[in-house]
This record gives C-alpha cells, sequence and structure tokens, in this order.
C-alpha cells in the first residue's frame, strides 16, 4: 500500500477512534455508495452521508467502543486517479469480544478542473462481512 494511501486511511481510522462521525464523513465523496448485506446506501448529498456515519458512530459508542485498528488484505493500484483496497479491521470494545471484520474500499481523486488531481476519497464502500449491534443501525 503507498504512503499516501496508508495515511488516507490511518486519519479514517483516527476518524473512527475518536468517533467522530463528521471527520469519517469527510473521508467520502459525494455522491458515494456503501454496500452490506442488510442494505445499499447511496448518498446523493453530504447530509444524508453524515447521518449515517453519525449513526454508526452512536452505535459503536452505545457498544463499548474502544478502538478500530485495520490491516491490509489485497490491494490494486488502478492508475493515478483510483485505488482498491480490501481491509480487515478489527474494532476493541469495552467488556466484549473483539469484532474483525472486512470491507472494501474504492478511492478515488477528483480534481477541480477534473484534470488536476484532488485528495483520495472514498466512492464505494462493500462492507460484506461485518455484524451489526442491532438491525437499525446505519449501513
Amino acid at each position: 500500500m503507498p504512503n499516501d494511501i496508508r495515511q488516507f486511511f490511518d486519519c479514517y481510522r483516527d476518524s473512527f477512534n475518536r468517533l467522530d462521525g463528521s471527520s469519517v464523513t469527510a473521508h467520502y465523496h459525494v455522491p458515494s455508495m456503501i454496500s452490506s448485506t442488510a442494505s445499499e446506501g447511496l448518498f446523493s448529498d453530504a447530509a444524508s452521508l453524515a447521518v449515517n456515519n453519525n449513526a454508526l458512530c452512536n452505535s459503536y459508542r452505545e457498544n463499548g467502543f474502544l478502538r478500530a485498528d485495520y490491516v491490509e488484505n489485497v490491494c490494486l493500484d488502478q492508475g493515478n486517479d483510483f485505488y482498491m483496497a480490501d481491509l480487515q479491521w478489527t474494532i476493541q470494545l469495552k467488556d466484549k469480544p473483539a469484532q474483525q471484520f472486512n470491507t472494501t474500499y474504492q478511492l478515488a481523486r477528483r480534481g477541480t478542473p477534473l484534470s488536476e488531481h484532488g485528495p483520495w476519497k472514498i466512492e464505494h464502500v462493500t462492507a460484506y462481512s461485518e455484524k451489526r449491534f442491532r438491525k437499525d443501525d446505519a449501513i
């Protein structure tokens, strides 16, 4: 994993470790999509994405979240503006066993104008093995 991608995911992880839904949201492009076995979420505006990420952080908080860490499973460089990373996450919880799950991220750099490289942001997430705490949790 290139250093700039690692820095991106470290910052993303740190946002979760602060349970800061707004900071988590700042790592996403709008529109973006989050897919899971529970549902699919297409977020066409920052407000709906922020509601989802704040709900996820609140759910973690309510369930004894201590911290998150990741290791890379598979990464695929897709040129200058796209990158795919599959990460294994470990969520440490107070008085509960740690949760481990895998998530795939499609990153893109969109500049203004489009010919310029912007910062890395998440366009699509596939949360394919995370178990939710409650049925009504965010994606």
